[in-house]
């Protein structure tokens, strides 16, 4: 009688963990052979209804994700479902109130992409404002046309989003001799920002940069209204959320010569694919890398999986 028993309990025991990684991109492999990890077929932002047919496919005892929506029906189609863990510092695309009323472990990692973020995007204004594409196709032309373009020196930096990388980028700029305002409703004071409203920002700043979570109070936060309160030979820069720029406004400002330029790296729809792409002097576009640098990226997909393995023991599961 105890024969069989054992034998089931080995059956259990030799099951495979079920990992659904909806993020777009994910490399590490250091991983328990108890888990099959499921990987994005589709290398890019899943849709809802991908994400339910993924679900429904694997009923995954866990899921690692991106930025794509896991909302309460997806929850209610894994019954499996014992944790998801954020493959980055934002729980803004996950309906937590789900997670609480199907008793699933939410985690964040507390690697964040900082250091590499706020590089980038300093490094995307002062290719902005000194004109690195121009000017390194006027070389490759055999033209040799010496221009004179801006200067990052004694410019007002307007920073939207002042939290853990927003403070980052301010760091670095106040070496670079800026002043810097800034707006964020959960930020009173900052030590090398002075808080002011949205409407102050978007009209006395000579650089916009964009480093806040996306939810319904601030989806299309820069829209029509926005763009035509701004300084003329403003320029924008968004390594944030796709979602916080209505892309339509942003195109007309484009257009209409209203700013000088923007470098993008987030996008609502990923691969990128829409009419930005027609401005190829006056804009910088990367394909949503602002943490792939140094070991950064390697660091926040370690810290996932361990999140992962931890919260599947709180269940009760041995990895």
């Amino acid at each position: 009688m105890v024969f069989p028993i054992c034998l089931n309990k080995a059956r259990i025991m030799d099951k495979k963990i079920t990992i659904l990684c909806n993020t777009s991109s994910y490399t590490y492999t250091e991983f328990p052979a108890s888990i099959n990890l499921v990987k994005n077929p589709f290398k890019r932002k899943l849709t809802e209804k991908e994400v339910l047919e993924l679900v429904r496919q694997h009923n995954p005892d866990g899921i690692i994700a991106g930025v794509e929506l896991l909302t309460e029906e997806v929850m209610k189609s894994a019954p499996n479902l014992k944790v998801i863990a954020r493959c980055g510092i934002d729980l803004d695309s996950i309906d937590q109130k789900a997670a609480r009323k199907f008793n699933v472990i939410l985690y964040r990692t507390h690697v964040a992409p900082d250091i590499p973020a706020a590089e980038l995007t300093v490094a995307m204004i002062l290719g902005l404002l000194r004109q690195l594409k121009q000017l390194d196709d006027i070389v490759r032309q055999n033209l040799w046309e010496r221009k004179v373009t801006g200067l990052l020196y004694g410019k007002r930096v307007g920073i939207i989003g002042c939290q853990i990388i927003g403070t980052r980028v301010s760091y670095i700029l106040n070496s670079f001799g800026c002043s810097m305002i800034g707006y964020d409703p959960e930020v009173r004071r900052h030590e090398y920002i002075d808080m002011v409203d949205l409407d102050y920002l978007v009209s006395h700043s000579d650089i916009i940069t964009l480093h806040m979570s996306l939810g319904k109070e601030n989806y299309h936060l820069l829209c029509d209204r926005e763009f035509e309160m701004m300084k003329p030979g403003a320029v924008i820069v968004n390594t944030s959320r796709g979602g916080l720029i209505n892309e339509e406004a942003l195109v007309k400002a484009l257009q209409d010569k209203k700013i000088a330029g923007a470098a993008i790296d987030v996008f609502e729809e990923e691969p990128y694919q829409g009419p930005l792409l027609k401005f190829t002097e006056n804009t910088i576009l990367t394909p949503h890398i602002a943490s792939y640098a140094g070991t950064y990226r390697y660091d926040i997909e370690k810290e996932t999986m361990d999140n992962v393995i931890e919260g599947l023991r709180k269940k009760g599961i041995e990895i």
